[in-house]
C-alpha cells in the first residue's frame, strides 16, 4: 500500500515528491553543503564578503548544494532567499548565489534594493563568462571568488560588463525561424489550394508563387558570391 501511494504521489503530485528542502538558517555568509571548496577557501570567502557586509550592509551569500532534488534552480534560490531571510530588513539589499554540483546550474538571485546596481544583464554575465569557464576546468573555488569580486564591483556602482561580453549575443535561433516561416508557408499555401475560393485559390496563390520566385532568385544571387569566394 506504501509504494503504491508513493507511486500515485509522484504520477500525480510530483511537486510533493520532487522538493528541495531548505536547511535551517545557518551563521555565516558560505555554506558549502556540496563540499566544494576547501576550509582555508571556506575562510577567505567568509572574511571578505564579513569585510563587505560592514562597509556596505549589503549581503551576499554563497550556497553549494550537492543537487536541487528535482526542484528548478529558481525556485531553490528563490526559497533560501526568503526563508533565511538575506539582505537587511528594509532594505532588502541581499544577493544569493547559488551552485547546484550535480546539477551543473547557478543562480544570482538580488534583493530589489540591490537590482540598480546588480542588474540581470551582469548576473547573466558573471554567470556565463566568469563562472562557468572556470567550473569547466575544475576550479570551482576560482569561479566563486571571482564570481563574489564581480558582484562587489557592481554593487559598488562599477560597471563589470565588458561591451563583448556574452550578455549582448543574441540568443534568437534563426535557422529554426526561418524552417518554421517555410513550412507555415506551405501549409497556408496548401489550404489556398484546395480553396474553392477564386481570391483563394487563384490571385493570392498566384501572388504566394510570385513571392516564393522572387525569393528563390534573390537566395541564388546571394549564394553565387559566396560559392565564388568559397572557390
Amino acid at each position: 500500500m506504501q509504494k503504491l501511494f508513493a507511486l500515485f504521489s509522484f504520477l500525480f503530485f510530483p511537486a510533493l515528491v520532487l522538493a528541495f528542502v531548505v536547511p535551517a538558517k545557518p551563521t555565516g555568509f558560505v555554506q558549502d553543503y556540496a563540499g566544494m571548496l576547501s576550509p582555508a577557501q571556506i575562510n577567505q570567502l567568509e572574511t571578505k564578503l564579513e569585510a563587505f557586509e560592514k562597509n556596505s550592509t549589503n549581503e551576499i551569500a554563497v550556497v553549494t548544494v550537492p543537487s536541487l532534488d528535482g526542484d528548478t534552480v529558481e525556485n531553490v534560490a528563490q526559497d533560501i532567499f526568503t526563508k533565511w531571510g538575506i539582505g537587511k530588513a528594509g532594505k532588502n539589499n541581499g544577493v544569493l548565489l547559488l551552485v547546484s554540483l550535480s546539477d551543473r546550474k547557478t543562480r544570482i538571485h538580488t534583493g530589489y534594493g540591490v537590482e540598480g546596481d546588480l542588474t540581470d544583464i551582469a548576473t547573466s554575465y558573471i554567470q556565463s563568462d566568469v563562472i562557468t569557464p572556470a567550473f569547466r576546468s575544475g576550479d570551482y573555488y576560482g569561479g566563486i571568488n571571482s564570481a563574489v569580486d564581480k558582484m562587489i564591483q557592481a554593487l559598488g556602482g562599477q560597471n563589470v560588463v565588458p561591451e563583448n561580453g556574452s550578455q549582448t549575443k543574441s540568443n534568437t535561433n534563426w535557422e529554426f525561424v526561418f524552417w518554421f516561416v517555410i513550412v507555415a508557408f506551405q501549409v497556408v499555401l496548401s489550404a489556398l489550394a484546395r480553396s474553392k475560393s477564386w481570391w483563394g485559390g487563384g490571385v493570392v496563390g498566384g501572388v504566394a508563387g510570385i513571392l516564393i520566385w522572387h525569393f528563390f532568385v534573390s537566395s541564388v544571387l546571394v549564394a553565387i558570391p559566396s560559392v565564388v569566394l568559397l572557390v
